[in-house]
């Protein structure tokens, strides 16, 4: 059998080798999606191996693969549940990784070829928590199903409310209906949907301490995502975490200039062109990154971003997440000031090594542990925001998205704004846990005019509280014991405790 690899993160080279030791061939591999549609059009194999990664579990990929007849299956690392991003993909053929690295490849023994051992993994339509018959032989795949448009929704594709047909699956850890997928050893899967839950419902990290980057997105209008990601990040630094803030916006990045700080030689350009040469190292970050003030006489960092659009070259995809992955281990926590645009037609141009003016964006997102999706709450605002919602889905999965409704007032919305805006985005987008931000101009141009952040400038301002609430969202509660930001903060703490 034919078989292609698309396994970002994972090792590849062992992929390889488990394959090519059950009697099959290798035909190409890839590591992002527009690499995959070319090697398709070029030489399409039988089957195609995707990684649960949002490079490559893309619908563009399994939709292309079913109209060349190519199955598609799924590979997800021992330990990992699958991601929200996978299940919505609907694709029966799923394995799981050994925790040695070695995959069981008895599915692929459907196509034709004879397979003595019996399957160690379970298929889509296993629920979860029934153990097979380790006697009995491989199930069959469900037969394939056309790929569906935009405009018609699929019975395939799993519903929040309800298990679809296609699917049969079971209530998880995940609190909602997913593509039932288990390994032998369930103790990290479980731990892992636990994680995925509290993050889905703001709770954060507080069980794991480890790093996280907040990639803080919106689209055209300026919705006020610098404003938001500054304040975020002077806010979470005031509450005693280190702190690293990016600009990667590569249209127009504003952050040092709202800060006060020089940009003549970009520190995000300069960190990018380190990772380039895999010089990259912390002390380098120290040396190129700035340093702000935020409430409480505590400090972030800052890695500015171009001054001049036409440097956009210099932020390529795989040196941008060299960085962020470089700033994760550097700093706790990363906020990513990232652009608006996701348009990806410009990889379908001839030259395939050409750098891609949205790449820094994806690839902040796509790097993301939680993305921070900002607009403007005014017709237009809200409308590019729920135009843009579903594609920026495609790109990171939705149980990491967290959508902020920034400059709430009634002077354009009329009656009860804020009951407008979340009757909106639950009506068109179903999204019914959105951080709503009341307008708050004065605020916003005395941070300006001071150059400082929201939280610092106008600390008891309804912007900085909102900035509060979107943290303590997030996960980040303030710790009571923990004497930073405003006296009227430490009052009203000190009065609340005794």
């Amino acid at each position: 059998m034919l078989v292609a690899l698309a396994v970002p993160g994972m090792d590849a080279d062992a992929v390889e080798l488990a394959v090519l030791r059950a009697g099959h061939r290798v035909a190409w591999r890839a590591i992002d999606q527009d690499e995959v549609l070319t090697q398709l059009a070029h030489r399409a194999p039988e089957i195609v191996l995707l990684a649960d990664h949002p490079a490559v579990a893309t619908a563009t990929i399994v939709g292309s693969c079913d109209l060349l007849g190519v199955r598609s299956c799924l590979i997800i690392a021992p330990e990992a549940p699958l991601s929200v991003g996978a299940q919505r993909l609907g694709l029966h053929d799923v394995l799981r990784q050994a925790p040695d690295g070695a995959i069981d490849l008895a599915t692929l023994a459907t196509a034709g070829l004879a397979v003595n051992e019996p399957a160690a993994f379970f298929v889509a339509e296993t629920p979860v928590g029934d153990a097979p018959d380790a006697a009995a032989p491989p199930k069959m795949p469900l037969p394939k199903i056309p790929w569906p448009s935009r405009s018609q929704p699929s019975r395939s594709q799993p519903s929040r409310s309800q298990p679809s047909r296609s699917q049969p699956t079971k209530a998880t850890a995940y609190g909602r209906w997913a593509p039932a997928v288990l390994g032998a050893d369930d103790a990290g899967g479980a731990l892992g949907a636990a994680n995925a839950l509290a993050t889905d419902r703001g709770l954060g990290s507080s069980v794991s301490a480890a790093p996280r980057i907040i990639t803080v997105w919106g689209p055209a209008g300026a919705p006020g995502r610098t404003t938001l990601a500054i304040g975020l990040a002077a806010e979470l630094a005031a509450r005693g975490h280190s702190v690293c803030l990016v600009d990667a916006d590569t249209y127009g990045g504003t952050v040092a200039p709202a800060l006060g700080l020089l940009d003549e030689s970009p520190g995000f350009a300069a960190a990018c062109r380190l990772a380039g040469t895999e010089s990259l190292t912390g002390a380098e970050l120290d040396r190129v990154a700035q340093m702000a003030t935020a409430a409480g006489g505590s400090s972030f960092a800052v890695l500015t971003g171009i001054g001049r659009p036409h440097r956009w070259p210099e932020l390529s995809s795989s040196r941008v997440t060299a960085v962020l992955e470089q700033c994760r281990r550097w700093r706790t926590i990363v906020i990513v000031d990232a652009g608006f645009s996701l348009e990806s037609d410009e990889e379908l141009s001839s030259d395939l090594l050409a750098p891609r003016r949205n790449a820094a964006t994806i690839a902040a997102l796509r790097a993301a542990d939680e993305v921070v999706a900002v607009g403007s709450a005014d017709p237009l605002g809200l409308a590019r925001l729920l135009r843009t919602h579903a594609d920026l889905l495609e790109t990171v999965e939705t149980g990491r998205v967290r959508i902020v409704a920034n400059r709430v007032r009634a002077s354009v919305l009329g009656i009860d704004p804020r009951g407008q805006v979340r009757q909106t985005l639950d009506r068109f987008a179903g999204i019914r846990d959105a951080v709503l931000i009341d307008d708050d101009a004065d605020a916003a141009d005395a941070a300006l005019l001071t150059a400082r952040p929201v939280p610092l400038a106008a600390p008891r301002s309804a912007l900085s509280r909102g900035i509060a609430e979107l943290a303590d969202v997030l996960g980040f509660a303030r710790d009571p014991g923990l004497a930073a930001g405003p006296r009227w903060v430490q009052r009203l703490t000190r009065h609340r405790s005794g």
